[in-house]
């Protein structure tokens, strides 16, 4: 019986031994581990002047551990290394979204965004991602198919922004380069930018031609490249080999030679843009050397529909290359824009063709007045001068592309250009015919292109606007 007690009582205290000696947990450790971080993407601010918005997820440990909780969040935005903007996040719990806003987002460029979080234990960790911020667009929208607009002084070259006086086109030359002025500038909502010429284009002879003339395009200003631009209010990029608008040779602070590299970018300055119903225009300048300066004048939207009657009220169109004299190989003048101000008194004259076939002529106390008939120095603004005064009878008859102007002193901006001739060289005329280029109407403005042959191959070219 003894024996038994004893042997019962061994069994007991061996049992309460192992037990305390292994409770089937003592060796899994406790483990505190860092805050999980998950970013989520930039929904705003990827454009400049946008606020900056992001969500950041934090979790930590399992929902109810007493191990730890979250703390507190940390980032910061940079940008080439130095700080834009900062900020810290009291958080609580073990699972938390936090989202980040900065008024007013940043200026294009590239960033990292920064963040770091740490439980109330004091363990952390840290996260990041990169973003670009992309220019705001301008409220002028030039995403579509442009094209040179076919008005002379589309393309022209002189010593100072929206000059023409060492070249602009005249409308003989725009009816040559035809396979120039059907090429195609399309500006994608994407940033991408597309040339289509078809099968051919205006080649030079830096390309490898002789004479200038149309012809298949020559690679890299094929508009087989691949390109990209972007634009603001004041200027417009284009990227890539071959990229150009207007004339390809044309680059900034250079005109290409054969042989030379084409440049990877072209920047234009933007220094007009309008529209008027559906119809976009824009014109660009780019310096290519300290005395010189092209521009080009684009147009998007419907075409222009042929007019078919010059009735009603005309002036000289109010641009450079409004009048221009040349053989057709080259151009011995064009007005600049300046001379829209510059010569305001013949700018402001009214020429009116009435249903009835009646022409006039209204001048005001002034026109513009060459040494021919009086004027000292030759150009100057000055009191009309019998019989270009406008106080003649003048009618008026339109055959086909031929506009008459009958009656001594008829005329149209120069009336020293006539038939055959320039005055004083020649008797002044009692008619005078200018063949009819062009009379197109966009729905509000018309506009008609008049030239006349004054001898030889030599021809003035009038671009006329109602008024």
């Amino acid at each position: 019986m003894k024996n038994l007690i004893q042997n019962g009582l061994l069994l007991f205290f061996s049992v309460v031994i192992i037990s305390a000696c292994d409770n089937g947990f003592a060796d899994i450790p406790i483990v505190d581990t860092a805050p999980s971080i998950q970013l989520g993407a930039v929904t705003s601010g990827t454009t400049e002047g946008e606020d900056f918005v992001i969500s950041v997820t934090l979790k930590d440990a399992v929902e109810g551990s007493k191990i730890s909780s979250l703390g507190e969040l940390d980032y910061v935005i940079t940008s080439g290394g130095a700080s834009v903007a900062s900020g810290k996040e009291v958080l609580t719990g073990w699972t938390q979204t936090v989202t980040i806003r900065v008024a007013g987002g940043f200026s294009a460029g590239d960033y990292n965004f920064d963040v770091t979080a740490r439980d109330s234990n004091g363990n952390s960790n840290v996260d990041n991602l990169s973003f670009t911020v992309t220019p705001a667009k301008p409220a002028f929208d030039i995403t579509g198919v442009w094209s040179v607009e076919q008005v002379p002084g589309s393309l022209a070259v002189g010593p100072g922004p929206g000059t023409g006086d060492f070249f602009s086109i005249n409308a003989g030359q725009i009816i040559s380069r035809a396979c120039f002025y059907d090429d195609t500038y399309t500006f994608e909502a994407d940033g991408t930018f597309k040339i289509d010429m078809g099968d051919a284009t205006w080649l030079e002879s830096w390309q490898g031609v002789s004479p200038d003339a149309c012809g298949t395009p020559i690679a890299p200003f094929d508009g087989k490249g691949s390109y990209t631009y972007t634009y603001s209010s004041t200027s417009l990029t284009l990227v890539g080999v071959g990229a150009h608008v207007g004339l390809a040779k044309v680059f900034n602070n250079g005109e290409l030679a054969a042989g030379d590299t084409p440049a990877n970018q072209i920047t234009y300055t933007i220094a007009e843009q309008s529209q008027t119903g559906n119809v976009r225009r824009m014109t660009l300048h780019i310096q290519v050397s300290p005395g010189a300066w092209w521009t080009f004048k684009l147009v998007s939207g419907a075409a222009s529909s042929t007019a078919t009657t010059v009735e009603g009220n005309w002036k000289i169109a109010p641009e450079a290359g409004a009048f221009i004299v040349g053989d057709g190989n080259q151009v011995f003048f064009s007005n600049p824009l300046s001379d829209v101000t510059g010569r305001n008194c013949l700018f402001d004259d009214v020429y009116t063709f009435d249903a009835n076939g009646d022409f006039s002529i209204e001048m005001g106390n002034s026109t513009w007045l060459e040494s021919w008939q009086g004027g000292s120095p030759d150009g100057n603004c000055g009191t009309p001068v019998a019989p270009h005064d406008g106080t003649g009878s003048y009618s008026y008859e339109l055959n086909g592309n031929k506009l008459k102007l009958i009656g001594t002193g008829a005329h149209v901006v120069l009336p020293k250009a006539v038939n055959g001739g320039e005055l004083p060289g020649v008797p002044v005329p009692t008619e005078v015919t200018y063949d009819v280029l062009s009379l197109t109407s966009d729905g509000t403005t018309k506009r008609m292109v008049l030239e006349i042959n004054v001898g030889g191959s030599v021809r003035w070219t009038f671009t006329l606007v109602s008024a």
